[in-house]
């Protein structure tokens, strides 16, 4: 290893002298640029106001100001990106919306065909409407957050312990993330058909190795636990893939737990479950709420509900595959609602779901986070 350094470092140490010697010339030539009576002459006359608006204001003041400073770039970003696009896709939701952008007012009729029309096929070719679509991805929500965070938290802290190749393995538990980016999703999007068939003849080999369900079965357990440790059984690839970035969570939350609690109870005989209980998990249920936001996000933004509302996503019928039903209906019929106003209607739909998931949820978490300070 020491060799493999050594060659490394006279590789690459002519590049590094080049880049320390052209970062000094910038700066001394900056510094004898900042020296010159032009350049003084200049940065007095732009800090003339500022200096005699600095010297009437108080500390507190200053660091108020600066403070909205910071905030603008924020709240700019925000009205413009977030607030304003929302702001009109409820109007679109309330309107028909014609290709040029005109509207006419329509009330709730693009809502009533989401929940009464509005269908696609599932991954095995069955219709199903718009408000099934959400009950079921609320039932895989239920299932995946508690599994997700259980399974996230228990990695973090074997990541957390001293072994050999620690920083190896949590590149791997990260791995996943990258993988999951959308750049990379459309670059093997060709070959999903054949991930699709490698998936299921792994399933079948191990299915016919080792039955989990059969399992749980035999051993007396209740159905719904059966149910619920089978679905997760069967999820265990999904599981993996969409954990990485709440074990970076968890990790950095244990990592700043104070180390003289751990010594104490050491000092009185603790062992590690109980420190992992009457320390541990406590200091990092702070975190809880923040990877419960993150998975409850990540959950829906990775929900098939999102098919429903790409295929009513556009004008007209041409561009409708045949997975639709109940466009026809829609077009030629005598509704007079277009794509645009019933996607804006599902939108609007998909994110008031969102957000009372997200109200329930940190309502039954806010009662057992702790805080270490308080």
């Amino acid at each position: 290893m020491s060799k493999i350094k050594a060659f490394f470092g006279k590789l690459f140490s002519p590049v590094r002298k080049f880049f320390h010697f052209l970062v000094a010339t910038i700066k001394k030539f900056f510094a004898k640029l900042a020296e010159t009576k032009v350049v003084k002459a200049i940065v007095k006359v732009l800090m003339y106001i500022p200096n005699k608006i600095s010297a009437r204001l108080t500390n507190s003041t200053r660091k108020a100001i600066w403070g909205i400073i910071f905030v603008v770039p924020f709240v700019i970003g925000f009205i413009y990106f977030f607030l304003m696009p929302f702001v009109y896709t409820i109007i679109y939701s309330l309107s028909w919306v014609e290709n040029t952008g005109g509207l006419e007012f329509l009330g709730f009729d693009n809502y009533i065909f989401a929940f009464k029309e509005a269908t696609a096929r599932n991954s095995n070719w069955v219709s199903m409407s718009f408000a099934e679509w959400i009950v079921d991805s609320l039932i895989d929500l239920v299932t995946d957050i508690p599994i997700i965070l259980v399974f996230s938290m228990i990695m973090a802290v074997v990541l957390n312990s001293s072994f050999k190749g620690r920083a190896a393995a949590r590149a791997i538990f990260f791995i996943p993330v990258i993988f999951n980016s959308q750049a990379i999703d459309q670059a093997v999007s060709a070959y999903s058909s054949l991930a699709n068939t490698m998936n299921s003849a792994t399933n079948d080999l191990f299915s016919q190795m080792f039955n989990f369900k059969d399992f749980l079965v035999d051993a007396k357990m209740p159905p719904i636990l059966v149910n619920f440790l089978g679905t997760a059984s069967d999820k265990i690839y999904d599981i993996i893939s969409y954990s990485g970035i709440q074990i970076l969570i968890f990790l950095s939350a244990i990592q700043s737990v104070p180390r003289h609690l751990y010594e104490a109870a050491k000092m009185e005989g603790a062992t590690q479950y109980e420190m992992f209980w009457k320390i541990t998990f406590p200091m990092v249920t702070p975190m809880l709420l923040a990877a419960s936001v993150y998975t409850v996000v990540d959950s829906f933004l990775r929900s098939p509900i999102l098919s429903i509302l790409n295929i009513y996503s556009g004008p007209t019928k041409s561009d409708v595959t045949d997975t639709t039903l109940g466009i026809g209906k829609l077009v030629e019929g005598t509704y007079q609602l277009t794509k645009y106003g019933i996607n804006a209607a599902m939108a609007v739909i998909f994110t008031i779901v969102i957000a009372l998931v997200l109200v329930v949820i940190l309502g039954i978490l806010s009662k057992v986070v702790f805080y270490y300070d308080e």
